[in-house]
């Protein structure tokens, strides 16, 4: 993101934090548990593997980690995001969270050149920027998210497939995200069942084909 964009976003939830404190409304997120309802969808299949690498952009409190362990997942979790009041509070809820302050579009390698099995992002698009290019931030968020992740990549988006558009918030169509999604992988999940106007997408880092014309990494699943 261009700095306008990268000192707005920071604004936004530094000033949301001194306001509403360790709270979803911090996060923009509404009531309910809507949040543990993304999280089960992104989640489904790092679950799976109860030992995995768990890499949460744009973590801001490290909800995710939390839901994880609930969910007796014993695996490796680190969080980064661009906005020091929010990995502050992460640290003062659970100060053994492993969470720093990094910009996945900005920054050309992650530290140590360290890899993860999920790469994981959730709320993170839903903005619409003022001088950056919000398709073209989405593609080169997934992309730098996908050279670092070994099984999948796991991102909320919210949709065009809406009766209103806030005017402050950016809507990704689900279609384009696909035809990028095709430059990536050939095996992606779409669900866009699970809230109204919003959906997630797993890309997968196997879309090799068996010669049972399967995808090998779906035959290795269901072996487990």
């Amino acid at each position: 993101m261009k700095s306008t964009d990268v000192n707005e976003y920071i604004n936004r939830y530094e000033t949301r934090l001194k306001e509403y404190g360790y709270s979803p409304a911090t996060l923009g997120w509404g009531k309910g548990g809507r949040q543990e309802i993304r999280f089960q969808i992104l989640a489904q299949t790092i679950l799976e593997n109860k030992y995995s690498t768990v890499l949460d952009v744009g973590c801001g409190f490290g909800d995710l980690f939390r839901f994880l362990k609930k969910h007796q997942w014993h695996g490796t979790y680190t969080g980064i995001d661009i906005v020091p009041g929010l990995l502050k509070t992460a640290k003062e809820i659970d100060p053994q969270i492993n969470v720093f302050e990094f910009d996945i579009t900005s920054d050309l390698s992650f530290p140590n050149n360290e890899n993860f099995d999920y790469v994981v992002a959730s709320g993170v698009f839903n903005a619409k920027l003022i001088e950056s290019n919000n398709e073209e931030h989405i593609k080169l968020a997934l992309n730098r998210m996908y050279s670092i992740s070994k099984v999948a990549i796991c991102v909320d988006f919210m949709s065009t497939y809406v009766d209103y558009q806030n005017p402050a918030a950016y809507h990704t169509d689900p279609l384009w995200l696909l035809s990028v999604i095709k430059g990536i992988s050939k095996r992606v999940t779409l669900r866009h069942d699970y809230m109204p106007f919003e959906f997630a997408i797993i890309v997968y880092k196997d879309d090799t084909v068996s010669t049972n014309n399967v995808f090998n990494g779906y035959l290795k699943s269901v072996q487990l």
